[in-house]
């Protein structure tokens, strides 16, 4: 079945990042809480060895989080070892951000095994500030 993007920006943002030739190259997507001004879920996907471009549209995403739609926090999560995850601690360590902790045994995986999860959480007041000590 192929993918349907939602219709409506109210509950969730979503975005394709694009090569310079126009190709996907990646997919972002979070969710968010109207009642709280909040954005959680973030899902940051690279489908291609292009760290540079998508590193730039997911920065730009973030911004987009805290300074234009100026949400209050953003909350996301990653599994605990996989390879992401050490860019997740600097990301969020550079802007201001706190590991909230670890779901033990949290999510079941393809291989049927369950893996802990590790939370993130960055305040919008955090991200702001470390703009402004670059």
């Amino acid at each position: 079945d192929a993918y349907e993007s939602v219709n409506t920006t109210w509950m969730k943002h979503e975005f394709v990042s694009l090569d310079s030739n126009g190709n996907v190259i990646g997919y972002i997507k979070y969710n968010i809480d109207r009642d709280t001004l909040n954005a959680h879920s973030l899902q940051i996907i690279n489908f291609s060895d292009n760290i540079a471009t998508f590193g730039i549209d997911t920065m730009k995403c973030l911004e987009d989080i805290f300074v234009k739609f100026q949400f209050n926090k953003l909350s996301y999560c990653v599994v605990v070892g996989n390879s992401i995850e050490k860019t997740y601690d600097r990301l969020t360590a550079k802007y201001g951000g706190v590991i909230v902790g670890t779901k033990r045994r949290h999510c079941k995986q393809m291989d049927g095994n369950f893996y802990d999860m590790k939370m993130y959480e960055i305040l919008r007041d955090d991200f702001i500030n470390s703009l402004s000590n670059k």
